[in-house]
């Protein structure tokens, strides 16, 4: 059983390869070619969600910067299967644009969802028939209005866009959605390109980098850039000594590169982190295999550019959830939960260790620097499944619901993507601190 779940590791490692987004591409383009279709960018946007609103000023820089034809698909937000908490990814998504917008040289008024019926009417506007680059710069302004709650303004571009039947939107997106989750994603934001996905504003840079190479290697000024510091000056995250919580879970690679990280952004500001494992909850229906193929692959593709070990995997599901977090409960009473972790992190998704498995769960403790015997009496505590449920329990008062998140001081956020947020404010906060 354990030299099969190695293999399968050291396959997956072989599928996902150092140079997968190129070769994906390399391919499109002998495609592309031989029936001698031009290469398009195709972009997935949804009217109520921040990040399509982020991400349509980032693709308005990038169409112009490099000639690229554009194709422009107005969605639903995502299907169930992939959302299970859209109440809370909706309240947690304004915070994460202005965020999001406040660290990049991006525009993002709002600090509330959007109104139900403005995001109707900007949906009777953009179901019209336009270019990708109409469409786009249509989005742009209307969004404008919209995420500032200006309903004047927003009059005023309705009249000059032109509207179509509000019952005409619905079929519209529905059948837009449908055919993102056929060409392999299912979110918005979305940006596709010679057979490579990239989500929002974080993976701009590999776009540009795809781009580029097209031009000969000849890159154009990157379209987002940090705002300056003087504009993100001194700010408290809160008036209490800090410390750093952080939510992840053994089967999200994600939280894998979270926790290769975290201690890194942390250490300079002498910030205690307290990690928090959880166990997915029972509901929780499996990831489509779309999700779940983006998934792994953005993760390769980050731990590439972080030059952290990945991609002989092993899914911890079931037995091995239960060891890591019986062992992981057990740490944290020693103060050592964080080696335990890092180490068990590095064994399911570098080294295709399985911690169902007593020869590799020991092999994970001792590389910990954690005496096997003991490690191994804590498996079972039933102390440790109820501290994993109450930690995911808690992520809701937060706006949060799923690995990996982040709370210190007033700043909560989701994802990898975000340690470099944290770092600025723990540097605002320093320098807010020092000023007395």
């Amino acid at each position: 059983m354990i030299i099969a779940k190695r293999l399968k590791g050291k396959a997956i490692a072989t599928w996902l390869g150092p140079t997968g987004d190129a070769a994906r591409r390399a391919l499109t383009r002998a495609r592309q070619r031989i029936s001698q279709t031009p290469s398009r960018l195709e972009f997935y946007y949804d009217i109520a969600d921040p990040m399509s609103y982020l991400t349509a000023q980032a693709v308005a820089r990038l169409t112009a910067a490099y000639p690229v034809e554009l194709g422009f698909h107005l969605v639903t937000p995502p299907a169930s299967d992939v959302d299970p908490s859209p109440q809370l990814r909706t309240r947690h998504a304004v915070r994460d644009a202005e965020q999001v917008a406040e660290y990049w040289n991006l525009e993002f008024p709002a600090h509330k969802e959007a109104d139900p019926g403005m995001v109707r009417d900007v949906g009777t506007a953009m179901i019209r028939e336009r270019t990708g680059a109409e469409q786009l710069q249509a989005a742009i302004e209307l969004g404008g209005a919209m995420w500032s709650w200006d309903k004047k303004r927003l009059g005023t571009l309705l009249l000059k866009y032109g509207t179509e039947s509000s019952g005409s939107i619905l079929p519209i997106i529905n059948a837009n959605y449908a055919e993102l989750r056929k060409a392999g994603h299912y979110q918005p934001a979305a940006l596709h390109y010679q057979d490579t996905w990239y989500v929002g504003i974080d993976r701009l840079p590999y776009l540009e980098a795809a781009l580029a190479a097209e031009r000969g290697g000849q890159a154009a000024p990157p379209v987002l850039a940090v705002r300056a510091s003087a504009e993100r000056g001194p700010l408290k995250l809160s008036d209490k000594p800090l410390t750093c919580e952080l939510w992840f879970s053994f089967r999200s690679p994600d939280s894998y590169l979270a926790l290769e990280q975290i201690e890194q952004v942390l250490a300079p500001h002498g910030v205690p982190l307290q990690p928090k494992p959880i166990a997915s909850p029972p509901a929780r229906a499996p990831m489509p295999t779309a999700q779940q193929l983006y998934t792994i692959r953005d993760a390769k593709r980050q731990a590439d550019r972080l030059g952290v070990p990945f991609g002989e995997l092993c899914d911890p599901a079931g037995k091995g959830v239960e060891h890591c977090l019986a062992i992981a409960h057990w740490a944290a009473g020693r103060g050592q939960a964080m080696a335990f972790a890092r180490s068990a992190m590095r064994g399911i998704w570098a080294e295709a260790l399985d911690p169902a498995e007593y020869v590799d769960l020991r092999q994970i403790v001792e590389r910990a620097g954690l005496p096997w015997a003991e490690a191994s009496a804590a498996l079972g505590d039933p102390a440790a499944a109820k501290a994993a449920l109450a930690y995911a329990t808690e992520l809701a008062v937060f706006h949060l619901w799923d690995a990996p998140s982040i709370r210190c001081g007033d700043f909560v956020a989701w994802g990898t993507d975000r340690l470099p947020l944290l770092a600025d404010r723990l540097r605002r906060h320093a320098l807010a601190t020092a000023a007395g």
